[in-house]
């Protein structure tokens, strides 16, 4: 069982730095955006990662909670919130590209700007989460 939650444990940080690496591209693919039709393949790609690792995330964060006989700590409480907000952040964010992209509603550059801090924000979250995570991890709550 211990091992299980050691490997689960692992897994669960090397795919939040995959996120946080996707994130980080994808915050740097918007800033830098000349061709919006690149931008929005390119954008595609990363959906797909950032989807992949976020369910990792999910995943292996279920499997160490049921280890643990569904321990709700505060700070497994604060992670399923972030998750449900970044989530949220996403959902709006693919909202907004397809009112760019197929319905025209939307200026392009408003579309950047508004992924832009939709990103940035969904990155200070994951790492508030994961700081607040590590310090209540070394005072055990």
């Amino acid at each position: 069982m211990n091992e299980m939650y050691a490997l689960s444990q692992d897994i669960h940080i090397y795919t939040l730095m995959g996120w946080l690496f996707v994130l980080l591209t994808m915050i740097v693919v918007h800033k830098w955006a000349n061709d919006f039709d690149k931008l929005v393949k390119s954008i595609s790609v990363l959906m797909i990662l950032h989807i992949t690792l976020a369910s990792a995330m999910v995943l292996t964060g279920a499997i160490m909670m049921a280890v643990r006989h569904l321990s709700l700590t505060p700070a497994n409480l604060l992670m399923i919130l972030a998750i449900l907000v970044v989530a949220t952040l996403e959902i709006k964010r693919n909202k907004a590209l397809g009112k760019v992209v197929k319905f025209k509603l939307m200026p392009k550059m408003s579309y950047i700007h508004l992924a832009l801090k939709y990103q940035i924000s969904e990155f200070v979250i994951i790492v508030a989460v994961g700081v607040f995570s590590g310090m209540a991890r070394a005072i055990s709550f």
